[in-house]
């Protein structure tokens, strides 16, 4: 299950609030709108100097109720992950593993390998069905069709 929805120019109420403190958005030469030309995302808790152009470090959260038997993992990355992997790949990953810190080193690696050029962190915290969805075959991809995965899918 997705929890969020990632925080990009191109969402409406992200957009609205960049442009009513001052801001603008710009698409660059690959199609992908940035914060006043140079930001991807609309919430860090860096960029002070875009904080007066609408940019806020508030994160969005949801409440949710875990069901044990069914709720494997939670995995949470950095955008130097979330721009070059699709969230279904990250699942796609952890199931593959054997331990949460094994996961987390394969989502991170995936990034790196498919070429982020910022940050990758990802923080895997397993629940009470880790393991249940388990995929047996070991099946990271160091290669793909940018077109039709990752950030642009």
């Amino acid at each position: 299950m997705k929890l969020t929805i990632d925080h990009t120019p191109e969402r409406k109420d992200e957009k609205e609030r960049i442009k009513k403190c001052g801001g603008f958005v710009a698409w660059n030469s690959v199609g992908q709108p940035h914060v006043n030309g140079r930001l991807a995302m609309t919430r860090s808790i860096g960029d002070l100097d875009l904080k007066a152009s609408g940019v806020i470090a508030e994160p969005e959260t949801k409440r949710i109720k875990l069901q044990h038997a069914d709720d494997s993992f939670l995995v949470l990355t950095t955008d130097g992950i979330n721009f070059m992997v699709n969230s279904q790949e990250i699942c796609d990953f952890v199931n593959q593993c054997h331990d949460p810190n094994e996961a987390a080193h394969a989502v991170t690696e995936q990034a790196i390998q498919y070429g982020t050029e910022d940050n990758s962190t990802a923080v895997v915290v397993p629940f009470g069905a880790w393991g249940k969805y388990k995929n047996s075959e070991i099946n990271f991809s160091f290669s793909r069709s940018f077109a039709s995965s990752g950030r642009w899918a």
